[in-house]
């Protein structure tokens, strides 16, 4: 059964509340202006990008899948993306703006897209993440992410979650 129910309005570490949503198209504008002051650039395999791609880049993502904003204080200050892969995979992508990071808000929107994506029929959801990028791994294996095979010399961590079909 789905855990979080959308929009959820939640409370952060520190006791502040955010909401998670789907987006909306009125949201556009708000999530280029997360992304222009979004920093580092190029931070996560090259993304988000630097401020000249940026429109093209969410032209591009926003054409697909599942997009949800984190809402704190009225502004639009994260995005989670569940992109669509083949037979029953999602790939989940997420970007919180650094004046909301090492609140709890990550562990937060990785299980709420879990449950999006098990009510999307999808059957596992797949990302890739640096591997000195430790708070974010921890939070992906908080929310039911496991580490898959890989090489210690690899320059991304991989990990995957399985999905059980929602019994509710």
């Amino acid at each position: 059964m789905a855990e979080f129910t959308l929009p959820a309005a939640l409370i952060d570490k520190e006791g502040r509340p955010f909401v998670v949503r789907r987006l909306r198209p009125e949201d556009r504008l708000a999530l280029e202006a997360m992304y222009m002051s979004f920093e580092p650039k190029r931070g996560a395999q090259g993304l988000p990008p630097h401020e000249g791609g940026i429109t093209r880049w969410l032209d591009r993502i926003l054409a697909s899948g599942e997009h949800l904003g984190v809402i704190v204080d009225s502004e639009l200050l994260g995005h989670v993306m569940i992109l669509p892969m083949a037979h029953g995979r999602g790939e989940l992508a997420n970007f919180l703006h650094q004046s909301i990071r090492n609140r709890g808000i990550g562990t937060f929107i990785n299980r709420i897209a879990l449950d999006v994506a098990r009510e999307q029929g999808l059957q596992r959801v797949w990302l890739c993440v640096e591997p000195f990028n430790r708070a974010a791994v921890r939070s992906y294996e908080k929310a039911g992410f496991r580490r898959l095979v890989g090489t210690l010399w690899a320059p991304e961590i991989e990990m995957e979650a399985d999905l059980e079909p929602d019994a509710g």
